[in-house]
């Protein structure tokens, strides 16, 4: 269990660049069980398709951090993914994107990696470059949705 954790936390929060760049964070009043009910309903209405989603709350109770939901929604776009990789194999670790919905008291948060914080592993590359600030602006607009929702 230690290690799905150790995965869900990397996958999420292993970033080259400096950490106050990376995330991009909502938060809802709606139950966290209906705020990923409504993800996975608005992630296709944005082109995108719902590759896996982990529970990390188990695990995370090892480590004494109490929830009880916490899970990481994994998504994108089959061929867009597939075209970027086989360009930049070296992005392999943040594809596809993920967005982490945790219970928090009577909230729900969200949180995301920011895709342009990958900006500057690819200065030379301004198609991929249009691709990040894309995916940051998907990423904001769905998660204030979920910031919109009503419990």
């Amino acid at each position: 269990m230690r290690v799905i954790v150790g995965i869900c936390l990397i996958l999420l929060f292993a970033f080259p660049v400096q950490a106050d760049q990376t995330l991009v964070m909502a938060r809802s009043d709606a139950k966290a069980g209906h705020v990923m009910e409504v993800l996975r309903e608005t992630l296709p209405e944005y082109g995108y398709s719902v590759a896996h989603v982990q529970r990390c709350d188990g695990g995370m109770a090892e480590f004494d951090y109490k929830t009880d939901f916490y899970r990481v929604v994994f998504f994108g776009k089959v061929e867009e993914v597939r075209r970027i990789l086989a360009r930049h194999p070296e992005m392999s670790p943040y594809l596809p994107l993920k967005i982490a919905v945790i219970a928090e008291n009577n909230e729900t948060l969200l949180a995301a990696m920011d895709p342009r914080a990958l900006s500057p592993m690819f200065p030379d590359d301004p198609e991929l470059q249009l691709q990040l600030s894309r995916w940051h602006s998907d990423i904001q607009a769905m998660l204030e949705e979920m910031r919109q929702l009503k419990k």
